[in-house]
């Protein structure tokens, strides 16, 4: 195995990001904290995983969080949209940083109705915060039935073949 293949699984990129976030949403008057999903709650994160976080707004600041929600782009972004809004409600922002991670952010107001499948972990505010979710199974992006945007499908088949090009450099023979 050469250098550069051991060092594609350090997932150092979104550590720094992560880091990042939750300090701001701490610190934040709208924002309660942020829960984090996806390979980092499951303990699975590469260096090619992106970060699923469900940002949790305080009661009756929805509307000016949404507004404000660029400033959650705390390590810069090359580019960034959003889906599925339901206004006063929840919406999800998201982003690709400029070192190349996907930040997917859904904002959820307490009484949202958004629901919350394990694992997970809190990443800021107290540890009661994933109280404010239905527990649920989880389920896959296809699932919800959303239009996967360009950008994000590009990123998905970026992963794929980082994957794929690391494992053939894991399985080849030394030379």
């Amino acid at each position: 195995m050469t250098a550069q293949a051991g060092h594609a699984s350090s997932p150092l990129r979104q550590v720094t990001t992560l880091a990042a976030l939750a300090e701001h949403i701490t610190a934040s008057s709208l924002l309660d904290g942020a829960i984090l999903l996806g390979s980092f709650a499951r303990g699975t994160a590469d260096a090619a995983s992106d970060l699923d976080l469900i940002v949790c707004v305080r009661d009756g600041h929805f509307a000016t969080a949404w507004q404000q929600r660029t400033v959650l782009q705390v390590t810069g972004a090359m580019v960034w949209w959003d889906q599925h809004l339901v206004p006063d409600r929840m919406g999800a922002h998201k982003w690709v940083t400029n070192d190349l991670v996907l930040v997917e952010c859904l904002l959820a107001a307490p009484d949202s109705g958004v629901r919350l499948a394990s694992p997970y972990r809190v990443v800021a505010g107290g540890p009661g915060l994933a109280e404010r979710f239905i527990a649920r199974p989880p389920i896959q992006r296809a699932e919800l039935g959303l239009d996967v945007h360009p950008v994000e499908r590009a990123y998905d088949q970026f992963k794929e073949v980082i994957r794929s090009h690391r494992k053939q450099l894991l399985q080849a023979p030394n030379t």
